[in-house]
């Protein structure tokens, strides 16, 4: 993802859905993202309520793909 290896956590989500939803936006503008989520693949939804998903950017593109998700009405945890 990052030439350095260098990346943060700009949200965390709930709901592995909405985490999508959010991916599908920073990758609409051309970031590079990912989301990690815990849920056995969507089988065991309540998992992801004690470890939260976690969508990940380069740290040169944080400050852009949080003003991407307040701008959609996604505020980043």
């Amino acid at each position: 993802m990052s030439s350095d290896g260098m990346t943060t956590i700009i949200a965390r989500f709930g709901y592995r859905h909405e985490g999508e939803l959010a991916k599908g936006y920073l990758d609409d503008a051309g970031i590079d993202s990912m989301l990690f989520v815990d849920d056995a693949s969507g089988i065991e939804v309540g998992m992801a309520f004690v470890n939260k998903g976690r969508l990940v950017v380069r740290n040169e593109d944080a400050e852009r793909a949080r003003e991407i998700l307040r701008t959609a009405g996604i505020e980043p945890e």
